[in-house]
């Protein structure tokens, strides 16, 4: 935290064995946050040494140690709990600040009267142009993905390229959110079963109270993407999958939930079916493959067992 300041802005970081990530975003808060701020890190069990480092290189950085892993919505609810700042900042451990123009942010949200989201534009880390902003789904954009078309028809994106101001959007990526404590504390926080789908599902329910999502290009992060969720493919692909399903039935969208039921299994059997003998032939593949061999029982134990857990 800025030196005997109360902070305007609070910084949230969920980290699980991503240590050195984890200090590259907290350096990029010092360097290009110009307002007072405070930095919250929350830990799911790190078996990496996080706690350590983080203690002793970053003493003013509040931490969380969890005995287990809360899950990235849970975590991050933690910290809105605790957070001082009249903003909040939602920053992914693999995410960086890259420039100052938080502050505009700050002010283009301080000006809105509706209840608004602003995120970023992300970059790679080569520097290219990072997907972080979506329509909402629907059965055709599973449909695409199942049968591998999406590369070809992409119903989802933005033409982010083309935007160079403040611009209205479905979704935001969570990688990189800004907003007003208020606001999330009217929401209710980050909804704990919805993982991989939390975000999307706080801009649906921003949007259902008249509020908006904003893509603010002039305001840049870097993202690794996933350098946390690489060390676990089959809780990942599983719950991409199943999260989904949970959004619809939780927003009562019921012809998406019984129509992608169809689509998801589609796309579960189909990636079993061809990952299964390539994995003879390349080793590799297996992960993968016991991945969506897990997913497949995951699938059938939320239909037919209702069991909600994300782990």
């Amino acid at each position: 935290m800025n030196s005997g300041q109360h902070p305007l802005i609070s910084v949230i970081i969920v980290s699980y064995n991503v240590k050195d990530f984890v200090c590259a975003g907290i350096e990029s808060v010092k360097k290009y946050c110009t307002i007072p701020y405070e930095v919250i890190v929350i830990d799911n069990a790190s078996v990496d040494g996080t706690e350590a480092l983080i203690k002793s290189k970053y003493p003013d950085v509040t931490f969380i140690a969890n005995k287990h892993n809360a899950g990235f919505s849970g975590a991050n609810n933690q910290g809105f709990a605790i957070a001082k700042g009249e903003w909040l900042l939602m920053l992914n451990p693999d995410a960086e600040l890259i420039d100052a123009n938080i502050t505009q942010a700050i002010d283009y949200l301080t000006k809105q009267d509706k209840p608004t989201l602003i995120g970023p534009k992300v970059e790679n880390p080569d520097g290219s142009l990072q997907a972080s902003a979506w329509k909402f789904q629907g059965v055709f954009a599973h449909l695409l993905e199942a049968l591998f078309l999406n590369k070809l028809i992409d119903p989802l994106n933005y033409p982010l390229a083309t935007y160079t101001s403040a611009t209205e959007v479905d979704s935001i990526s969570g990688a990189c959110i800004l907003m007003k404590k208020e606001l999330v504390v009217k929401m209710g926080g980050l909804d704990e079963n919805l993982f991989w789908m939390d975000d999307v599902d706080l801009c649906y329910r921003v949007k259902k109270e008249k509020g908006k999502s904003i893509y603010f290009p002039t305001w840049k992060v870097k993202h690794y993407v996933g350098e946390s969720s690489k060390k676990n493919q089959s809780l990942v692909i599983s719950n991409q999958i199943i999260s989904k399903l949970k959004f619809y039935r939780k927003h009562r969208q019921y012809i998406n939930f019984i129509l992608s039921i169809l689509v998801f299994q589609l796309h579960i059997l189909l990636r079993i079916l061809i990952l299964l003998p390539l994995s003879i032939i390349n080793t590799g593949l297996w992960r993968k493959c016991k991945a969506y061999l897990f997913t497949q029982k995951r699938f059938f134990q939320y239909l037919f067992l209702n069991k909600q857990s994300v782990a």
